[in-house]
């Protein structure tokens, strides 16, 4: 029984140590890469009427939206975008022909079941922060790929449960 006790110990210890080795290479810094070409989510609803922020970029066609709502009502805002190195993004908005430059910060990480984090700031709309999945990637560069990864995203929001 003490050596079982040692050994589950002994695998404790080494899958955190794995954990926080991760972690520290997860944290090296923003990718454009990793902004891009997946829907990001601002939590996942609490209910059916909860509205949530979500963003999304295209990968090969710069085209972004932002979009706030919830099962049954949202509004929405298409831009254009141009990546400004590793960490900046400028937005702009055809509607009222407004141009914003967005810091960001998008990374592999581990939080509340997410693989991805994002830390966006200066942007016009949207939270400060989102999160994304391995999943929600977005195949293709067209505004119906985003379409259909967004009701993907849809119908997975409605299988899961929501937040306590």
């Amino acid at each position: 029984m003490r050596l079982l006790s040692r050994m589950m110990t002994v695998t404790v210890v080494a899958l955190a140590a794995v954990a926080g080795g991760y972690g520290l290479l997860s944290s090296r810094g923003s990718d454009p890469k990793t902004l891009v070409g997946r829907v990001w989510i601002e939590r996942l609803p609490r209910n059916d009427t909860d509205q949530v922020e979500l963003i999304a970029l295209l990968a090969d066609e710069p085209i972004g939206i932002f979009r706030r709502a919830s099962q049954y009502e949202g509004s929405f805002a298409l831009f254009r975008y141009e990546l400004r190195g590793n960490d900046k993004v400028q937005l702009l908005f055809p509607q009222d022909k407004s141009k914003h430059e967005a810091a960001f910060d998008a990374r592999p990480c581990d939080v509340k079941g997410f693989d991805y984090c994002l830390d966006l700031s200066g942007a016009p709309r949207g939270a400060a922060k989102y999160y994304s999945r391995k999943e929600w990637e977005i195949e293709g560069s067209d505004p119906p790929a985003l379409e259909s990864a967004l009701r993907a995203l849809g119908e997975e929001l409605l299988a899961s449960p929501p937040e306590p």
